[in-house]
């Protein structure tokens, strides 16, 4: 979710009265990227007072900065020896579960912190988030209930419960939520697309186009107001409204969410990661159209015959890589407008030919019209029937899990799959890591509760060292 609660932890978020002073320093510390010394300081508190659980935390966090998460766990769990109550320690080692890729370890964690703080809204959140990628949406679901009863004015886990429902095919309870959201926090854009989207889903146009038109009064120039928009024109027919639309969408930009920064600003170098390379990227595209924006715009031109201007734009945009299905589709449908049955034939099929499962299609298209023997707008109308099964599909995926448990399934044979603190195959992926890593940086380092080594100012400079060996493929 771009709009959410995701707790990044930070140093700040363990501090207190008590040795504030020192906290301070090492803060200050891990800001200008002094990591070793920071650690050093934290290793003397320790020493000083074992039972300092504080210290021991921000110790743990600064490896897991570093993506040493097996140690860094360990620093977790002695916090929540050392103080049973304390529901920051456990908060902690969830998300180095979450970022070790070990849900079970992660679950665990949130239900400690739950149990020191049953009214943690970051352990509520977390855990329903947690579900959510588990594929347990009914869990989720209970989850946030749970965390409306601490805060009912949370717009944040209303919106995260409408995308449940929403994904779950319950649009009615999503609109709902969705509703309050916006009682709540008039304006949010996020909330008022999705609104709108699942108005139209309803057949409800008329209260999406309401919705939306007042989201573009406060924002004309928004992207995604303005696509979103453009799409629940199109739902009414109302082609020329949604051309106007779409034009305007062609140069839009797309708003940043409020706050500006979000948990990888730091990171990147400002706000938004407003100095990294991907701001570089973005700012060598210049003026060029937005290629979503493009097709729509071709999707409302077509049924009003503007054809010539239709595949001027399409002449220009890429009929290789992702959008090649849906450029060759649109050539389809002009072709289809102007009764040249034959040529959208062939465009269609090669629009289908680029799907997963597209010779499969085909066979099925084939043995309709060796059946049917249709012809005109009725062969045409095979292959839109295909495409409208194949949109509706997808939709039911996304409330299935079907996308994530495919993507899952990819990242399990390339390797990857369930791992983290506490299960084998992931320490020992980390302790070949961090070995990896200590080897690039010279062997710097140090053991679990030494203070660190003397290693690279940048904690993240082998890390990154490595990584881009590793894909020189120099390792």
């Amino acid at each position: 979710m771009a709009h959410s609660d995701e707790w990044i932890p930070n140093v700040e978020q363990v501090g207190g009265e008590d040795g504030q002073q020192a906290m301070n320093y090492i803060r200050s510390l891990m800001n200008e990227g002094r990591t070793d010394e920071a650690r050093g300081e934290l290793q003397m508190l320790i020493d000083q007072d074992p039972q300092n659980s504080r210290a021991i935390m921000a110790y743990g966090m600064s490896l897991m900065r570093d993506n040493r998460l097996e140690e860094a766990t360990s620093y977790f769990e002695q916090a929540m020896a050392v103080d049973p109550e304390n529901g920051t320690a456990p908060l902690l080692a969830a998300r180095a579960g979450l970022q070790g890729d070990n849900p079970e370890y992660a679950e665990t964690n949130y239900h400690k912190a739950l149990e020191a703080n049953p009214t943690s809204m970051q352990a509520l959140t977390g855990l329903a988030r947690l579900h959510q990628r588990q594929n347990k949406p009914d869990e989720a679901i209970e989850v946030l209930e749970r965390a409306l009863g601490v805060d009912p004015q949370s717009d944040r886990v209303r919106s995260q419960l409408a995308t449940i429902y929403a994904r779950e095919g319950r649009r009615e309870e999503a609109k709902e939520q969705l509703e309050q959201v916006l009682a709540i926090k008039p304006g949010d854009q996020r909330a008022t697309v999705m609104l709108a989207n699942i108005c139209t889903q309803l057949g409800e146009t008329e209260e999406a186009t309401k919705v939306l038109d007042g989201a573009l009064k406060a924002a004309p120039n928004d992207l995604r107001l303005l696509m979103t928009s453009g799409r629940a024109k199109l739902a009414k027919e109302d082609y020329t409204g949604a051309e106007s639309l779409f034009r305007r969408a062609l140069t839009a930009k797309r708003s940043r969410p409020e706050g500006g920064a979000g948990p990888m600003a730091n990171r990147r170098g400002g706000p938004g990661g407003g100095n990294g390379p991907m701001a570089a990227m973005r700012q060598n595209r210049g003026d060029r159209p937005n290629a979503m924006a493009q097709i729509a715009l071709v999707q409302s031109l077509i049924p009003q015959k503007k054809l010539k201007e239709a595949r001027e734009i399409l002449g220009k945009m890429r009929r290789n890589g992702r959008p090649n299905p849906m450029v060759q589709r649109l050539y389809g449908d002009a072709y289809a407008m102007e009764g040249n049955y034959k040529a959208a034939e062939e465009s269609y099929r090669a629009a289908i030919q680029r799907n997963d499962n597209g010779e499969d299609i085909l066979k099925e298209i084939d043995a309709a019209k060796a059946a049917q023997n249709p012809e005109g707008e009725a062969l045409v109308q095979l292959y839109k029937d295909s495409f409208k099964d194949r949109r509706e599909s997808r939709r039911e995926n996304r409330g299935s899990g079907g996308m994530r448990e495919r993507l899952r399934e990819r990242r399990q044979q390339r390797g990857g799959g369930e791992g983290g603190p506490g299960n084998g195959n992931m320490r020992e992926r980390l302790r070949q890591r961090m070995a990896q890593n200590r080897g690039n940086m010279g062997g710097q380092g140090g053991p679990m509760m030494q203070g660190g080594g003397d290693g690279d100012q940048n904690p993240r400079a082998g890390f990154m060292r490595a990584m881009m060996a590793r894909r020189r493929g120099d390792n």
